[in-house]
């Protein structure tokens, strides 16, 4: 049982969200570095689509690229428009 599943139960309050299966920091527009990628589904220059443990990513934007990918990292570079959990 998970830190957040037992407080839940001790506290009888289910609102608590989930814990997010990734993590993301921004770098004003033009970098982005994620943690806890399953795959990459899609990947061109105004879309990278990514697969996470419990659904996806969809990055949308302009001259985007890849700088890095290992280990379930990944640091996305160009101009980010939007991001959206899918």
């Amino acid at each position: 049982m998970s830190l957040i599943d037992n407080i839940r139960n001790c506290f009888n309050y289910n609102e608590i969200p989930n814990e997010p299966n990734f993590r993301a920091v921004l770098f004003g527009e033009n970098a982005m570095y994620l943690e806890n990628i399953k795959t990459i589904v899609k990947y061109d220059k105004e879309q990278i689509v990514l697969s996470l443990k419990d659904g996806g990513l969809d990055i949308l934007g302009s001259e985007l690229f890849i700088k890095k990918y290992c280990g379930g990292d990944l640091v996305v570079c160009g101009k980010i428009k939007k991001i959206e959990k899918i």
